[in-house]
């Protein structure tokens, strides 16, 4: 017979998605949350009580200065934390207490000498992994928030007029700064929230993270990646697409249609059981034999410079992560394909959608056009 262990989290629902995920209760204070026998109990400040007792998914919440006091008085040798985990682990037969790595330090301080309390990362990445049918139908409405931004996004693109190669807009200059802003307005307006929005062009999208800021150009590869969350739900799209206002140089257009390509090359082979980290390698071998290789130059690395894709769900990115690391996916994961090509010669190009693997293989829950030029 097995260990009866309480699995712990002491943060806010925003810092920790398991938080969330277990209780569906949202508070802008930390607040301690255990699971244990298959039962979630949570710990809460007076301000939050009410409101968690009556909308949260946890199986029992109680004031935590309550058990704070009983603790004391049951242990009364030891620091207040620690007593509070030995009433605990008398009050629900616990052999042991596994926390997450950014547990709160002073907690742990207080209580690793007396009580039996560990760490175990990847028993909190890999909670959410397989999503349920609710949960797919939620990143499926994201997916269309998201879609709908970037569409958003091309439609102004696409009534931008030119004034010295810069794109203005509705009489004033298109930079990256108010694209970003009318596009995360458009996500807000439509019940999403989203911040750094990434509008990138020219060398600026050479650099993946890079937000983007200044005026925008004709005939430069513009990445947009949108990433918003339901304000309702939690759950999040992300979805990139790449385009030029004008037209497009045959460069740009090889290397973009190189993407494109890897990336539905990519969708086709996931499937249960394919690992991340063969899919990682077709990609970098896919680039390097169309002449797209990475390589290390004087202003930075070049090619295929980040991973497949990530894990999405509650959190942006989460587990699994498709890249070196050798995982098999599973039916019921979701995860983004987001190939991409960095050359600050040509300039930056990614494509990316959002996939749940199914028994059989995949099915995209993003669903937007594909045209370079705008």
């Amino acid at each position: 017979m097995g260990d009866r262990i309480a699995y712990v989290i002491y943060n806010t629902p925003q810092q920790d998605k398991n938080l969330l995920y277990w209780g569906h209760f949202d508070a802008p204070d930390p607040f301690f949350a255990l699971t244990v026998g298959g039962r979630k109990l949570a710990f809460v400040s007076e301000l939050e009580y009410g409101r968690c007792k009556a909308s949260s998914t946890f199986d029992e919440v109680f004031l935590r200065s309550d058990v704070q006091k009983r603790s004391v008085l049951a242990y009364p040798q030891g620091t207040p934390w620690s007593a509070f985990f030995r009433y605990l682990q008398q009050q629900y037969a616990i052999d042991r207490f596994v926390v997450p790595n950014d547990f709160p330090a002073t907690v742990y301080a207080q209580c690793y000498q007396t009580v039996p309390l560990g760490f175990d990362a990847a028993a909190f990445e890999t909670t959410r992994a397989i999503k349920t049918v609710s949960e797919i139908d939620e990143i499926r409405k994201a997916c269309k928030v998201t879609a709908d931004m970037l569409g958003y996004a091309k439609s102004i693109l696409h009534h931008s007029t030119v004034h010295n190669h810069q794109l203005e807009y509705e009489g004033s200059v298109l930079t990256s700064e108010r694209l970003r802003t009318l596009m995360e307005q458009y996500g807000f307006n439509h019940g999403a929230c989203a911040e750094d929005t990434i509008v990138a062009g020219g060398e600026q999208a050479v650099h993946p993270h890079h937000r983007g800021e200044g005026p925008l150009y004709e005939g430069q590869l513009i990445v947009l990646d949108c990433f918003p969350y339901l304000k309702q739900s939690g759950y999040y799209g992300d979805m990139t697409r790449t385009v030029v206002k004008g037209y497009a140089k045959p460069e740009q257009m090889r290397m973009y249609q190189c993407v494109r390509d890897c990336q539905q090359a990519l969708i086709e082979r996931i499937h249960p059981g394919v690992l991340t980290s063969d899919l990682m390698q077709f990609a970098l071998d896919f680039f390097e034999r169309a002449g797209f290789g990475l390589k290390q130059t004087a202003m930075g690395c070049e090619g295929f410079i980040h991973s497949v894709g990530h894990g999405v769900g509650l959190g942006l990115h989460e587990y699994p992560s498709v890249g070196a690391q050798a995982i098999a996916l599973e039916a019921g994961m979701v995860i983004t394909v987001e190939p991409g090509l960095y050359f600050h010669t040509i300039g930056g190009v990614r494509i990316e959608d959002d996939v749940v693997v199914t028994p059989t293989g995949c099915e995209r829950l993003s669903d937007y056009s594909y045209e370079l030029c705008v």
